[in-house]
């Protein structure tokens, strides 16, 4: 293992709380690459290059300058894996810093254990991270399908089932900015979530949260799902939108893409909250390019202005949410209900749509729908 000065640095700051000795730590060229006097740092220290040389199990220093920029102090070897890969020094006289040399080499030793192991986590969660990037948005298991099994195996990572994908992104904007390392935070307490779900795993890309889950049932995605918006919302303060694929999708590919379909249509809802269903109106609008929506409220409203349509739509809006009652619908807009028929009347004229029948009024809710795509798309 390569003793970094990032991680010495970390061993240092925490043994620094426990002791009051000045504390140094050099890499295996003895040179100080961490230190609570921060004027040393880049020097070599001549009794640690003494004990990398010669294979010291301790070294002390009785004065000053006893050895090339050294000072008077106690010094051993950091070992990992039976392997000298630095040195660290206690500053004091030898009789105050003698008893602390044995529990602060220990104590390096054991941080630096914990270090690695934190890294080689975060290296084996690259890995999979990596992996399930390139097994939706790529094609590794069609092109290397024997090495795409081995990896998997290795990774812990079922392929076997049939999966289910969460696609989640956070609302973030100039009002609310979320920094990379809040980010990182929300990662690891979904992750924390995930554990303890069986094949369960979630990885970030630029602007996404995918989680990849083994099949289970609408009620137990969404279980998941609402444990991760509370997850955000209490701890966090923020909002997050997400989409659910379908149930029994083979091809994780479909999966990814059937959840994202269910995400675009929660970042254009009240509902922060979709299950892809390829009936689902929301849905089906946002897989229609935006010429083609725009062409339909043209067509409905017969070519008037873009002012036209959207007075219409809010009225229409009103109007449908007080389940058609022209007395709560001009009530609320502020019109005499004379006026409010009158422009229903004008619209069945314009349009041949009477939007007071049931028959036809499924044309002015997909209208609102639409125009609402529409302005979340600008």
């Amino acid at each position: 293992m390569l003793l970094s000065s990032y991680t010495a640095d970390q061993i240092v700051s925490q043994l620094s709380k426990v002791m009051e000795p000045h504390i140094n730590i050099m890499d295996t060229e003895g040179v100080i690459i961490s230190s609570t006097n921060p004027e040393r740092v880049g020097t070599t220290h001549g009794g640690a290059v003494k004990i990398l040389t010669e294979k010291l199990s301790e070294l002390m220093i009785e004065k000053d300058d006893e050895y090339p920029g050294a000072r008077n102090g106690i010094n051993l070897p950091i070992e990992f894996n039976n392997e000298m890969i630095g040195v660290i020094g206690l500053t004091g006289k030898s009789e105050e810093v003698y008893r602390f040399g044995q529990i602060i080499k220990k104590m390096t030793e054991v941080l630096l254990l914990d270090i690695y192991v934190r890294q080689q986590k975060q290296i084996e969660q690259k890995a999979r991270d990596r992996f399930l990037e390139e097994w939706i948005f790529g094609k590794y298991d069609l092109n290397h399908p024997v090495e795409f099994k081995q990896r998997a195996k290795m990774l812990g990572i079922d392929i076997e089932s049939s999966k289910r994908v969460l696609v989640l992104a956070l609302e973030n904007n100039q009002e609310h900015h979320i920094s990379d390392q809040v980010q990182s935070d929300i990662s690891s307490r979904i992750r924390g979530l995930l554990s303890h779900i069986p094949s369960a795993h979630l990885f970030r890309t630029s602007t996404l949260f995918i989680g990849v889950l083994n099949e289970s049932t609408d009620s137990s995605m969404l279980q998941v799902a609402n444990q991760v918006q509370t997850i955000l919302s209490n701890d966090f303060k923020v909002t997050g939108y997400m989409g659910i694929s379908d149930a029994n999708n083979t091809n994780i590919r479909t999966a990814f893409k059937h959840a994202n379909l269910a995400f675009q249509a929660s970042l254009k809802s009240t509902n922060t909250i979709h299950i892809y269903d390829s009936l689902n109106i929301d849905i089906f609008i946002n897989q229609m390019m935006s010429p083609h929506r725009l062409s339909f409220l043209e067509r409905l409203f017969v070519n008037q202005s873009m002012a036209f349509i959207q007075s219409s739509i809010e009225m229409l809006r009103v109007f449908y949410h007080f389940d058609g009652s022209i007395h709560q619908t001009s009530k609320h807009l502020f019109v005499h209900k004379n006026t409010l028929q009158y422009r229903l009347n004008r619209l069945t004229e314009l349009t041949g749509y009477d939007p007071r029948k049931i028959s036809t009024a499924y044309l002015y809710t997909l209208a609102i729908k639409i125009f609402d795509s529409l302005n979340q798309d600008v």
